[in-house]
């Protein structure tokens, strides 16, 4: 994928730089910043998923998404390895095993759905240069398919919880090596969390801002990036490509949608008119920031928080040792 997809891109981009021959250093800056507040937003997602009674601080939290995105960007299909670590990072820093689990399964469906969301009010406000294009058509209708599924899901473990759970059962039975016990309880405790969501409607309309601010900053990433070569693309168009690219890049197969969100975006956004030099040059900008830089974050990232980890224990250590009787 990369060999066939992203490095004839880079290769393009080059002579298109050449072609060009002037960027907007200001405009890359704004870029930049941009990218680095949607990250921010996203973690405000995470800490708005977690019950506050064992969440930790928002720095922690900031720095526990780091790592884990750059896992995501790292490790081919990274989507549910970096979920397994979220989830481990989040009980070391003392979340109670129910809250990881069900805060960051509530995390990643906001995400997603509300992506699902502003993706389908693109399309429905884009006019006739989104309607008459099939494949568009159908990717909005697969996207509020999934979306009414999952709401009706929501309202089975809401409102009928016990028919619910008997039905995970009997499916969890039928399928091999998993646990019948384990696949209810899982069950159960989303539905749990669900329930005290929705006892909070202020909660989950803070998860679901979060949520957008971190999608719309990122979008917003990317038009600037463009702009810094010298188009204004139109913001619904741009989103409606965008939506497309990093819906069709959850699918796990490389690492972070690595090849398949730039060339998915690149064709999307040419064909509402971006001039083609420009649209490769924004777009790998734009993956610049958006896909490379949380790799070295994390490894900072990372190793303040095994830093803050030891420290504790040190202090744990000699807390014991001031108690003990001599």
């Amino acid at each position: 994928m990369v060999r066939f997809v992203l490095i004839p891109q880079f290769t393009d981009a080059r002579t298109a730089f050449f072609s060009l021959g002037h960027i907007s250093t200001p405009m890359l800056a704004l870029g930049l910043g941009l990218e680095l507040a949607s990250i921010a937003c996203y973690s405000a997602l995470s800490r708005a998923t977690l019950n506050p009674a064992t969440r930790p601080t928002y720095a922690t939290i900031l720095r526990i998404d780091l790592t884990t995105q750059g896992v995501n960007n790292s490790v081919p299909g990274g989507g549910p390895t970096s979920t397994a670590v979220k989830y481990r990072m989040l009980t070391l820093a003392r979340t109670r095993p129910a809250n990881a689990i069900t805060g960051t399964t509530v995390e990643i469906a906001t995400s997603v759905l509300t992506l699902g969301g502003l993706f389908g009010i693109a399309i429905a406000v884009s006019g006739g240069a989104v309607h008459a294009n099939l494949e568009y058509v159908v990717a909005g209708t697969v996207v509020g398919g999934v979306a009414g599924l999952s709401l009706v899901a929501v309202a089975l473990l809401s409102r009928r919880r016990t028919q619910t759970l008997e039905f995970v059962g009997r499916v969890a039975n039928r399928i091999p090596y998993l646990p019948v016990d384990a696949a209810v309880s899982f069950v159960g405790i989303i539905a749990d969390h669900l329930a005290e969501y929705r006892s909070s409607r202020g909660r989950l309309a803070i998860a679901v801002a979060w949520a957008a601010a971190n999608w719309l900053l990122d979008v917003a990433a990317l038009w600037v990036f463009l702009l810094a070569f010298g188009y204004s693309a139109n913001p619904i168009h741009l989103l409606v490509a965008y939506g497309l690219a990093c819906l069709v890049g959850l699918v796990p197969i490389t690492p972070g949608g690595l090849g398949i969100i730039e060339g998915v975006l690149v064709p999307a956004i040419v064909g509402f008119g971006t001039p083609h030099g420009i649209a490769l040059l924004g777009v790998l900008s734009w993956r610049l920031v958006q896909f490379w830089l949380p790799l070295p974050l994390a490894v900072v990232a990372y190793l303040s928080l095994r830093a803050e980890r030891a420290r504790k224990f040190s202090r744990d250590v000699a807390a014991r040792t001031r108690e003990e009787p001599a």
